[in-house]
């Protein structure tokens, strides 16, 4: 997929896609799906549709108030007869609306109703794997399994992860500790003891990080693993995850990352809704506790105080009763992962 100025020709299709990692790599194989159509996206996650290689043009933007405008005006220029709206969001309706795109397909979510002119219901992307429910919204077609997203890792990317991290060899984990939401966290200490266990029986670890991240990576990484916080650009974080034999991950974009290069992930599920959102492919493993009537509550801040179901502190309690030991068990099990912790 190429990066360049609309050239203004008229007559096409854009689609609008999700504003964050995890849903865009999700998204992949509507985007796929969906042809020759431009593909509109946040200015910082254009490296993975490079490396995703659709057939459209990308047209990035950039989010707030200025950046809405020139969207709107790239899109006036361009004359896109159709759009499709993968976010639920108001504004991305608002957006095609400003600029002038035609007919616009989407969900009738938080109340965008009147701005569409082709209307796919709630109801038939409710409960489904969301790599479902956009390939729906693009295609109007519901398939029979949730399609898997793939991303082909760049040799270039690759050669600097090796010049990053230096040999890689052995049962190479990766640990994934961050997360936009404070409810999918799991604690950094447990992360951080991981990490010494996993050393200590001949793994070599690599803690991925933001650089938002760098003191929570820095913390797990100790003096034991290799700490990447901050260090990687989303084509070297693919290359990193890619280079793992496994990655234990809390339910974030990375984990999306890391199941579209192939790599098996351990995912500490907490509040999520692993039939939304759980990884796709082979080898995956999850760790939850669904039997906790909260389970899967899908909120990005724990609600719950007071006294737990089990714990004595209710507070994220679906991810506090995942323990090291549970990982550690998980990990061994992984046949994909061809370990051979001791």
């Amino acid at each position: 997929m190429n990066v360049r100025a609309r050239d203004g020709r008229p007559g096409t299709a854009i689609v609008r896609a999700p504003n964050h990692l995890g849903d865009l790599v999700m998204a992949l194989p509507a985007l796929r799906a969906a042809g020759n159509a431009d593909v509109m996206v946040v200015r910082g996650l254009t490296p993975l549709l490079e490396m995703a290689d659709l057939p459209g043009q990308l047209v990035p933007f950039d989010r707030g108030t200025a950046g809405f405008w020139r969207a709107a005006r790239t899109l006036r220029g361009a004359q896109y007869e159709r759009g499709i709206l993968l976010p639920p969001s108001l504004s991305s309706a608002l957006l095609f609306t400003a600029g002038n795109v035609r007919n616009r397909r989407g969900t009738p979510a938080n109340g965008r109703r009147p701005l569409l002119q082709e209307v796919v219901p709630l109801h038939s992307t409710t409960g489904v794997h969301r790599s479902s429910a956009y390939y729906l919204v693009v295609t109007g077609t519901a398939p029979a399994d949730a399609p898997i997203p793939a991303v082909a890792v760049p040799e270039e990317a690759r050669e600097r992860f090796r010049t990053l991290a230096g040999p890689l060899h052995g049962a190479v984990i990766g640990l994934c500790p961050g997360s936009n939401a404070p409810s999918r966290r799991w604690d950094a200490d447990r992360y951080a003891s991981l990490a010494r266990r996993l050393v200590r029986e001949g793994a070599r670890v690599f803690v991925f990080g933001g650089p938002a991240e760098q003191r929570l990576t820095a913390s797990v990484a100790g003096e034991v693993a290799v700490d990447l916080g901050g260090r990687t650009d989303l084509a070297l974080l693919a290359a990193g995850l890619a280079s793992c034999r496994v990655v234990v991950t809390n339910d974030s974009g990375p984990m999306h990352l890391a199941a579209a290069v192939g790599t098996p992930t351990l995912s500490l599920q907490g509040p999520a809704d692993p039939a939304v959102t759980r990884p796709l492919g082979a080898g995956h493993r999850m760790l939850q506790h669904p039997e906790l009537p909260c389970v899967p509550c899908v909120k990005n801040v724990c609600p719950r105080s007071g006294r737990g179901y089990v714990l004595p502190d209710a507070t994220r309690e679906c991810l506090r009763l995942i323990s090291v030991d549970d990982a550690v068990t998980a990990l061994r099990a992984n046949d994909s992962a061809a370990l051979s912790l001791q």
